[in-house]
C-alpha cells in the first residue's frame, strides 16, 4: 500500500496575521464608536458649558393712543438668550427720557459728543437736541440671586426669549422724541450670582451696579455681563 503523505501543519504566521487583522478591525470599530459618543457628548454638553453667556435685548415701540397733547406709547422689550449656555438674569432697568429738539439757522451743529473728538461725531443740519433730556419714567427689577432671597428668578435656556410690555405717556408739547434705554445684567446659569443694587443719578437715570468693590473683588465682577439697548420714538 502506498504510504500516506504527512499533513502539512498550518502556518503559524498566516494564523497570527489573520487574527491580528480581525483584532485591528474590531478595535477600529470600537474606536469609531467611542469617538462618536465623545463627539456627541462634547458638542451637546461640554462645549456649550464652556461658552460665555450672551443675551440680546430689543424693543418694539408703537403708538397706543392719545388724549389732548399726551401720547401713549406701548413698548415691548424682549430679552433672548442667543448663546449656547443657560443664562441667569440678575437685573433689569428701564429708562424713558424725553428729549426736546432745538431748531436754529446755523448750517450745521455737532450733537451727541464733544467738539474735536475723533471717536464720536454726529452732525445734524439746523437743529440740536436738548441733552441729556428729562427722565419721564424709570423702572428697575432685581431677580433672584441679585437682591432679596425671595425675589423672582429669571433664567433663560439657549434660544429662549421673554417679552414684557410697558405703557408710557409723553407730552408732545414738551418733547419732540422719547428715548427708551434698557439695561440688563446676567451671568452664566450655574455660576454664583452677583449681588446688585439699583442706583439713580442726579438726572434720575437708573442703573445697575454690583455691590462688591470690583477693584478688590475682580473675580466676582468678571462673572457679571451687561447688555444695553436704546431706541427712539418721535412724538410728531
Amino acid at each position: 500500500m502506498p504510504k500516506a503523505e504527512p499533513k502539512t501543519p498550518s502556518s503559524p504566521r498566516g494564523f497570527d496575521a489573520e487574527r491580528l487583522n480581525s483584532l485591528v478591525q474590531t478595535l477600529a470599530i470600537i474606536g469609531a464608536g467611542a469617538w462618536g459618543v465623545y463627539t456627541f457628548i462634547y458638542e451637546a454638553r461640554i462645549q456649550p458649558s464652556l461658552e460665555p453667556p450672551a443675551v440680546s435685548v430689543s424693543t418694539r415701540l408703537e403708538k397706543a393712543g392719545e388724549r389732548d397733547n399726551r401720547i401713549a406709547i406701548r413698548s415691548t422689550v424682549t430679552r433672548k438668550n442667543v448663546g449656547q449656555t443657560g443664562v441667569r438674569v440678575l437685573g433689569l432697568v428701564y429708562n424713558v427720557i424725553g428729549v426736546r429738539a432745538q431748531f436754529n439757522d446755523s448750517p450745521t451743529e455737532i450733537t451727541g459728543g464733544e467738539r474735536g473728538r475723533a471717536d464720536r461725531v454726529a452732525v445734524a443740519r439746523d437743529y440740536t437736541f436738548d441733552e441729556p433730556g428729562t427722565v419721564i419714567l424709570h423702572q428697575g427689577t432685581l431677580f433672584a440671586g441679585a437682591g432679596d432671597d425671595d425675589a423672582e428668578p429669571s433664567n433663560l435656556n439657549p434660544g429662549e426669549a421673554v417679552s414684557r410690555d410697558l405703557i408710557v405717556y409723553a407730552d408732545r408739547t414738551r418733547y419732540d422724541l422719547v428715548r427708551f434705554e434698557v439695561g440688563l445684567a446676567y451671568t452664566k446659569d450655574g455660576d454664583l450670582p452677583v449681588r446688585l443694587r439699583l442706583e439713580a443719578n442726579a438726572k434720575g437715570v437708573l442703573t445697575l451696579s454690583p455691590t462688591a468693590d470690583c477693584r478688590t473683588e475682580a473675580a466676582r465682577c468678571e462673572r457679571l455681563k451687561m447688555t444695553d439697548f436704546g431706541t427712539e420714538f418721535s412724538l410728531w
